[in-house]
């Protein structure tokens, strides 16, 4: 006897919206900034894999420990200081460079040379996105420099297994010294999607992986001498998510080591409260930083948990509630760590930074 079932259609409905919440995604301008968003984030560490990655995949950095905070806000370019705007704000006569916005960069110092007030310029259309130069005062003269070609950071449409690579550079006459230049190619691929889980946060994403080769040029007029300065690979990775504006979660990679981990949070979502004052009371740990050891005070009964940002179980120690416990950290890479205790099912909570 044949039988036949009939399967109720929001059997089917469920289907495909599990189906629809695990599809992968588009990137478009439309994910990108324009001039007036703001975004907020968190900087943190992590020593999770890198190589963890592929289609339909989940990303769990659901560990990560909010440090400082910082925002990202675009600007007009028309309010950037005026002796910056002029390769930016022509498209008569630089189309190519005609920006949407512009950001506030980091003021830097070297030998011989002060770079203040930066700000990068970024243009953003159907074709892509891509940093067309940047103005700043340099040895205190304004000075707008082209990236001539620009730095493609993104080719839209962005989906997974895209691939492509762009080549920029730069040159600056730089007060008193001579002149500086940067060359640059940028190896993108989209190399994942799937679900990022953040502390306060779930996103649908594609991971973009750009291998970053850079080399500085330095000629010093005084001597006539000039030379090439080759920077150690930089890796990016960074996951996108669709209306977001910047990555969700970039984890910046050089010599083989993280060194910039930073993530989206909404001020609502996290705040300071993830270490309540009250959870670390009496509890004293020293010295911290620490590169070997660390002394614990304060605390009762239980056990001491030593997790990296990623939530790893790096080190553990039984604990009666007397005396100063002593912790190894020796060996450890260098990051933020979280040192944890229960006592009557409540945490008590310490950064550690071997």
């Amino acid at each position: 006897m044949i039988h036949s079932f009939r399967i109720p259609a929001i059997v089917f409905a469920l289907a495909g919206l599990a189906s629809a919440a695990m599809a992968q995604i588009t990137i478009t301008s439309a994910d990108m900034p324009m001039a007036g968003d703001t975004v907020r984030f968190r900087n943190s560490a992590t020593t999770a894999d890198m190589a963890d990655t592929g289609p339909g995949h989940q990303w769990d950095f659901s560990g990560l420990q909010p440090l400082a905070e910082g925002a990202d806000t675009a600007v007009t370019v028309g309010s950037t200081p005026l002796l910056y705007q002029f390769f930016f704000n022509n498209a008569l006569l630089y189309p190519q460079h005609k920006a949407d916005f512009a950001m506030r960069g980091p003021a830097i110092g070297a030998q011989g040379v002060t770079v203040e007030d930066l700000y990068d310029y970024f243009k953003s259309n159907s074709a892509g996105f891509r940093n067309v130069g940047f103005g700043a005062t340099i040895n205190g003269l304004p000075t707008s420099v082209q990236r001539d070609p620009v730095d493609w950071i993104y080719r839209f449409p962005l989906n997974y297994g895209d691939q492509d690579s762009s080549f920029s550079h730069f040159q600056i006459a730089v007060p008193t010294l001579g002149y500086y230049g940067q060359d640059q190619l940028r190896r993108n691929e989209v190399d994942g999607w799937g679900t990022l889980i953040l502390p306060a946060d779930t996103f649908q994403v594609l991971r973009v992986k750009s291998r970053i080769e850079r080399t500085d040029t330095v000629y010093i007029e005084q001597f006539g001498i000039g030379f090439a300065l080759p920077v150690p690979e930089i890796v990016e990775y960074k996951w996108l998510a669709p209306g977001m504006d910047e990555p969700v979660l970039q984890v910046t990679n050089m010599g083989g080591a993280n060194t910039l981990v930073r993530f989206f949070h909404a001020p609502e979502d996290i705040t300071m409260a993830v270490f309540p004052p009250a959870a670390s009371e009496g509890m004293k740990v020293w010295p911290n930083p620490a590169d070997r050891l660390i002394h614990v005070d304060g605390y009762g009964p239980g056990i001491l948990e030593l997790r990296a940002a990623d939530g790893r179980l790096v080190r553990s120690m039984e604990v009666h509630g007397q005396g100063t416990a002593v912790l190894d950290v020796g060996g450890l890479a260098p990051g933020t760590y979280l040192l944890r205790h229960a006592v009557g099912g409540k945490d008590r909570r310490v950064l550690i930074i071997p």
